[in-house]
C-alpha cells in the first residue's frame, strides 16, 4: 500500500514546512469542491495520509504530500 510507505524525503519535506505549518490541522473535501462530508482533523503527518488515502478511495484521486501541504499553508496564511 503506498500510503504506509513513507521515504525520507516525505518526512524532509513535512519538516522543511513545519515552522510554517502549526502542528494541528485540517482537510476536508469541500476544500477541494466535492459534495463529500469527509474531514479529517490531527498533526499535519496524520491529516496528509488519511486524506490521501481517501481521496484515492472515494473519489480516485491522488493527491501528493506536497500538494496537501500547500492547501494546508493556504488555509493557515
Amino acid at each position: 500500500n503506498v500510503f504506509l510507505f513513507k521515504s525520507w524525503q516525505y518526512y524532509l519535506y513535512l519538516e522543511n514546512y513545519s515552522a510554517k505549518i502549526g502542528k494541528m490541522t485540517k482537510i476536508t473535501c469541500r476544500d477541494y469542491g466535492f459534495e463529500c462530508k469527509y474531514e479529517v482533523e490531527g498533526d499535519v503527518e496524520s491529516v496528509i495520509d488519511e486524506y490521501r488515502k481517501h481521496s484515492d478511495e472515494e473519489h480516485g484521486i491522488e493527491y501528493s504530500v506536497e500538494t496537501l501541504t500547500q492547501v494546508i499553508l493556504r488555509q493557515q496564511s
